[in-house]
């Protein structure tokens, strides 16, 4: 009866924006409900209903999707600057919801962070934000209840200016985001488990670390090196998707547009863990407004955008053509397009696919944002052969701003190009032939190219000419590219803060094991950690660290800071900051609000791992509408469990492994049947101490002969329950090392490891002082299935399939 209500009052409303309408439509439930908004002077109303629904986004099956008014991504909001945004959020799933306004300063219990700041929209219940409109530009809105992000659940909002700073004959959003066809919660547990399956994503990919892709690549040293630091191998980023979106479309195209037309495109990166590469088939992109805010304009050829970032761009529409506004994965695993304009196409151009198997070249492709502050200790040496060893060059005062990383021909618009740009994508630009490449500083004078051949200190990296590379034979044209940095991000008035007030530096280190997949600050996840404790009227300085190899887009509710840069006084202000691999950055913000406000990694997997911190206003009280709602519901999504595991059939043996985890503790189950006499089976406790160090508890049953390390004798053991206590340490190269004895005295010492041979066949190897050995080749057919065979001390040879759970 309510749904029926519901639906009479929705037919009764005004029409519908046109705007709102570009978003991929899917059912949602009994009824297709689309956003109205409603204009009473300066309230603007706007009702999204949220709803489970079976969706095809990535055009291979049909999946279960959480939509908004029947459509993914949500509806986008619009507002003007003074507005008062009256926003009504149905819940029609069976599980608590949120929305949290990303970008917007409003007042704390509008947030929309669930049992932090505002209550959770409860299932079948409805709730209702009202907050003012202090600010202009690009944002957007996603749930902050668990997963539910990544199934659908984000939005884009425009607010308009009070006064026009750029006339423009159309406005347009870019909503992009990624897809996955898996279950969230399943991505998130592949990438917590510690078995063959977590390796599927890079397999897809075409990213194997396999024995003969670093003997082809040259990075088999390198590899062992890591290896050695129990570093796992290298990649861009932790998840396959299955389609990249751009307003819920691979391809989308600007409507009724005319050459010569300006168009304002807006760009929101609503991705839960891809950051993109933008670039035009114009060539060049005219960069108005970072995270809502108008900065100085700066024309970049290409800009790598971290999650929930928001850029503004001027684009003009050209005569007879159409160009292609590109965002490609940073891992170059897939892109989406938007088309301006009618005629042939220029294209834009494909980006080269990142040498994962050589870690200095990707943390270079990684530090994009902030040239010249990586800290390349411990690194090695780089292998960019220019004639001159980087042994002598300062690596921290790099501007790589504008490195052509790319073989880039001169645009055309001819079939011929067209062709090419074809072949280019299905190119391996991974066997680019990097010893050819040319480091061509232009000189300007006679001065200059004195200090240059006398200092390298004062190098401008930002003219580097990295575009005569010899790919299969073929030597491409020269052009130089201008890459995005932050550096090059202007304020439009000052922003530095008075430097008689007090100041609070707070030093943050990003922190995690990408092996385990926990992911901290001051190696301590949210719930271990307590409060960061600021006071009102402060001005409050991170000093952000990076000390991971991965890329993390930080982001800070209810603030805006100032990105400290080249700039000065002129710092640019954002909410959401990209802070590269082994990279420190600095931000600082005037703290004016009260009570609680999230911190945390805007990588959805890193956020629900623990990357996170609450900031707290000293003196400040909970609001009283979350007495029902306690903190500790949200302090617990880092510590949940997760379940996975293995089941053999082979013609000599069954085997059963089983694992429940968390982000501390784990229950182990292994045991092996030779479908005759004789059999293993051992349950565990084990309590992580450290990443790599595991005491435990457990009981065993055994029926066997084993060698008895004291007397040297073959003895035959047969008990149902033998207590047992040990520890289990991961060694380098991630070999696992168990010492344990049971209640009976009996003590054994057990190594087990597997060793990447191609890139879907792996030797997995057990060797204990009861002088058995297991060995065992698995060659993997799926994610979840393999066949395996190989020999067993105890159980002789033979082979089966294994499925993975």
């Amino acid at each position: 009866m309510k749904i029926l209500t519901t639906i009479i009052c929705l037919l009764s409303v005004g029409a519908v924006f046109a705007q709102h309408q570009h978003g991929a439509a899917v059912s949602a439930g009994t009824a297709t409900r689309q956003k109205t908004a409603q204009r009473t002077g300066s309230r603007v109303e706007y009702h999204l209903y949220v709803n489970d629904t079976i969706a095809n986004i990535s055009g291979k099956r049909k999946v279960s999707a959480l939509a908004v008014n029947g459509q993914i991504p949500a509806p986008t909001l619009r507002f003007k600057e003074g507005d008062t945004a009256v926003i009504y959020v149905h819940n029609l799933l069976h599980h608590e919801t949120s929305f949290h306004w990303h970008g917007l300063l409003l007042p704390n219990k509008e947030d929309g962070v669930p049992y932090l700041t505002t209550a959770p929209v409860e299932p079948g219940g409805e709730y209702t934000f009202v907050f003012p409109l202090i600010q202009s530009g690009t944002y957007w809105y996603h749930s902050h209840t668990m997963l539910q992000e990544q199934s659908g659940l984000y939005g884009s909002i425009v607010i308009e200016p009070k006064e026009q700073t750029y006339s423009v004959a159309k406005d347009f959003v870019v909503l992009l985001s990624d897809w996955t066809d898996e279950k969230p919660r399943r991505v998130l547990n592949t990438l917590k488990r510690n078995d063959l399956a977590s390796e599927w994503y890079s397999i897809k990919k075409g990213y194997a670390q396999s024995f003969d892709k670093l003997l082809k690549h040259k990075s088999l040293g390198s590899r062992l090196r890591n290896g050695w630091k129990r570093m796992p191998p290298m990649d861009l980023s932790d998840v396959y998707y299955d389609a990249f979106l751009a307003n819920g479309i691979r391809k989308a195209q600007i409507p009724d547009v005319k050459p010569g037309d300006k168009i304002r495109l807006r760009v929101i990166n609503g991705s839960s863990s891809t950051y993109f590469y933008l670039h035009s088939g114009s060539g060049k992109l005219e960069l108005i407004s970072a995270d809502g805010i108008d900065v100085k304009p700066v024309v970049v050829d290409r800009l790598l955008m971290g999650i929930a970032e928001t850029y503004d761009f001027i684009l003009t529409v050209p005569k007879d053509k159409t160009i292609e506004f590109r965002a490609t994965a940073q891992d170059v695993s897939g892109s989406a397009s938007l088309y301006v304009g009618k005629g042939d196409t220029l294209r834009a151009m494909p980006i080269a696919k990142p040498n994962v198997w050589d870690m200095d070249e990707m943390m270079m492709s990684m530090a994009v944002n902030f040239p010249g502050r990586m800290n390349h200790s411990g690194m090695g040496k780089m292998k960019m052969d220019s004639g001159m060893g980087h042994e002598g060059m300062n690596m921290q005062e790099m501007d790589h701003s504008k490195m052509n990383m790319d073989a880039a021909p001169k645009k055309t618009d001819d079939k011929e190009f067209d062709k090419k740009s074809l072949d280019m994508e299905k190119m391996d630009h991974s066997q680019m032939d990097h010893s050819k490449m040319k480091m061509d500083a232009k000189k300007t004078g006679e001065e200059e190219s004195q200090k240059e051949s006398s200092d390298m200190q004062e190098t401008d990296h930002s003219k580097m000419d990295y575009s005569r590379m010899d790919m299969n034979g073929e030597t491409l044209s020269n052009q130089n590219l201008t890459m995005f940095n932050y550096d090059l991000l202007s304020a439009k008035q000052k922003t530095a803060f008075d430097t008689s007030r007090p100041v609070r530096t707070v030093h943050l280190r990003l922190t995690g094991s990408m092996y385990r997949y926990v992911w901290s600050i001051n190696n301590k996840v949210l719930s271990q950690a307590d409060k960061i404790g600021i006071k009102k009227g402060e001005i409050v300085r991170f000093e952000l660290e990076n000390k991971t190899m991965m890329n993390h887009p930080m982001h800070l509710h209810g603030h805006y800071f100032r990105v400290l840069n080249k700039k000065d006084e002129f710092s640019p202000l954002k909410h959401t900051l990209d802070v590269p691999p082994m990279t420190s950055v600095t931000i600082e913000f005037d703290a004016t609000e009260d009570k609680d406000w999230f911190f945390h990694c805007h990588v959805l997997y890193h956020m629900m791992s623990g990357m996170a911190r609450i900031v707290e206003y000293e003196g400040s009280t909970r609001d009283t509408s979350l007495a029902r709602y306690p903190l500790k519901r949200l302090l617990r999504e880092d510590k949940m469990w997760f379940f996975y595991g293995s089941a053999a059939a082979k013609s000599h043996m069954a085997e059963v492994r089983a694992n429940l985890i968390n982000r501390s503790n784990a229950f182990r189950l292994e045991a092996n049947y030779n479908y005759g006499s004789q059999y293993e089976a051992n349950i565990s406790y084990e309590r992580y101490i450290g990443d790599w160090f595991r005491p435990y508890i457990g009981f065993g049953a055994v029926k066997q002969r084993y060698y008895n390390v004291f007397n040297g004798e073959k003895t035959f053991e047969q008990d149902f329950n033998l207590p047992v206590i040990g520890v289990r340490y991961t060694l380098p190269f991630f070999i696992d090392a168990d010492l344990r004895i049971n209640s009976d005295g009996r003590v054994r010492f057990a190594l087990e490891g597997e060793e990447w041979l191609l890139p879907k066949l792996f030797f997995t190897w057990r060797i204990n002082t009861d002088k058995e050995y297991h060995l065992d080749l698995e060659y993997m057919l799926g994610k979840y299935i393999s066949l395996s065979g190989g020999y067993d001390s105890r159980y002789k040879l033979g082979g089966g399939l294994l499925v993975r759970f």
